[in-house]
C-alpha cells in the first residue's frame, strides 16, 4: 500500500490556521475534513469556529472507527459526529444560540471511504471529493456556492472601475459575496455606491437566472441580496429547499442529503480524497500531479472569476482556500 497526502493552508506563512484535516487508518478508513470558514470571526478553544470543526470532526473519526465496536457504516457515523458537535455546544453553552443563529455554528464537510471485507463505502457531507481510479469521482455539486460565485464573478468588473489596486479589489469582491448586495452602503463607501451595488445585483441575478434556469428566483434574489452571511445558512441541512445542501454542524443531518456509494473491494486500485481548495483535478494519482493542477489554476485564474468561478479568489502569496489531498494506492 501507498499513502501519500499533502495540505497547505490558503495562507501559507500561517500554517497552525489551516482548516483542514485528514484522518489515516490504514485497512480501515481515509478521510478528508473541511472545516467551514467562519463568518463572524468566532474562536472556541483559541481556534476559529471552522479549524474547531474539523479538530472536533477528526478526533471523533479517529476514536469511534478505532473501537471494535464501533459505527459500522456511513449513516451511523454522521449521526455520531453531529452528537459529537452538539455536545461541544453545549460544553460552550451555546446550543440555543447556535439552533437561532447559524453563523455561530462550527461545521465541516466530510469525505470519507471506509474499508470494509467486501466493499469500500464512499460517504460525502458536503463539497470534498473522492476520486476512484483517476477516472470516477463522487462529489456534491452546490448550485447555491455557484450563485455566490456568479455574484462575485459580476462585481469584479464593477469594483475594477473603481480601483486599480488588486489586494483592494479582491477585498471588496469578498465583502460583496460574504454580505450582499442590499448590505448597509457604509461598508463599501470607500469604493462603491449606490448605482455600483445595484448594478451588481440586477447583473448578479440576470446571470444567475440565465445559468441555473432550475432554481426558483427567489432564492437567487435571496443569495444575491444577503449573501452568504446573511442567506445561505438557511439552505444548510434543509432538505425542504431546492438549493439545500448537507453539512456536519451539530444538528440533524437529513438521510437523503448523505451521498453513499458502495464499491466492489476488488475493483478499487486507488482512492484519491480532496478538499475544494483544488480546483482542477490532477491529471494522474499522487500529490505532484495534484499540486502540478493546483499550479496550473493559480496561474490561468489566480482571481477564480473566469475559469474557476468562486467567492474568493487568490491574492498575491494567500490562495483562495486552504488544500488537502490524501492518496491512496492499494
Amino acid at each position: 500500500m501507498l499513502i501519500e497526502a499533502f495540505s497547505e493552508a490558503k495562507d501559507p506563512s500561517a500554517p497552525h490556521m489551516n482548516e483542514d484535516r485528514l484522518v489515516i487508518l490504514p485497512g480501515r478508513a481515509y478521510a478528508v475534513i473541511d472545516g467551514v470558514t467562519d463568518r463572524l470571526g468566532t474562536r472556541y478553544d483559541g481556534m476559529l469556529a471552522g479549524q474547531y470543526a474539523a479538530v472536533i470532526v477528526k478526533g471523533a473519526l479517529e476514536h469511534m472507527l478505532s473501537a471494535p465496536a464501533g459505527p459500522k457504516n456511513g449513516h451511523e457515523i454522521v449521526r455520531a459526529l453531529t452528537a459529537r458537535i452538539e455536545s461541544a455546544y453545549k460544553a460552550h453553552n451555546i446550543l440555543e444560540k447556535a439552533q437561532s443563529d447559524w453563523n455561530v455554528r462550527i461545521s465541516a464537510a466530510l469525505a470519507l471511504v471506509l474499508v470494509q471485507d467486501e466493499t469500500l463505502e464512499v460517504v460525502l457531507v458536503g463539497d470534498s471529493g473522492v476520486r476512484i481510479n483517476g477516472v470516477h469521482t463522487f462529489r456534491m455539486e452546490k448550485d447555491l456556492d455557484l450563485i455566490t460565485s456568479i455574484l462575485r464573478q459580476q462585481a469584479w468588473p464593477v469594483i475594477g472601475e473603481r480601483t486599480s489596486d488588486p489586494e483592494k479589489r479582491e477585498q471588496m469582491s469578498r465583502r460583496v459575496t460574504w454580505h450582499g448586495t442590499r448590505q448597509p452602503l457604509d461598508a463599501v463607501a470607500d469604493t462603491l455606491n449606490a448605482g455600483d451595488m445595484a448594478l451588481i445585483e440586477r447583473r448578479a441575478i440576470e446571470a444567475n437566472v440565465k445559468a441555473l434556469p432550475h432554481v426558483p428566483r427567489p432564492d437567487i434574489e435571496n443569495l444575491v441580496q444577503g449573501g452568504i452571511v446573511n442567506a445561505q445558512g438557511g439552505y444548510q441541512n434543509n432538505a425542504s429547499k431546492l438549493l439545500g445542501y448537507p453539512c456536519l454542524d451539530g444538528f440533524m443531518v437529513p438521510e437523503r442529503m448523505i451521498q453513499i456509494e458502495n464499491l466492489p473491494r476488488a475493483e478499487v486500485e486507488t482512492i484519491e480524497i480532496f478538499s475544494d481548495g483544488y480546483f482542477k483535478p490532477g491529471d494522474g494519482f499522487g500529490v505532484a500531479a495534484w499540486e502540478k493542477a493546483f499550479a496550473e489554476a493559480e496561474r490561468e485564474d489566480p482571481a477564480k472569476v473566469v475559469l474557476y468561478a468562486s467567492p474568493k479568489g487568490s491574492i498575491g502569496s494567500t490562495w483562495a482556500d486552504d488544500r488537502i489531498y490524501l492518496g491512496v494506492r492499494f
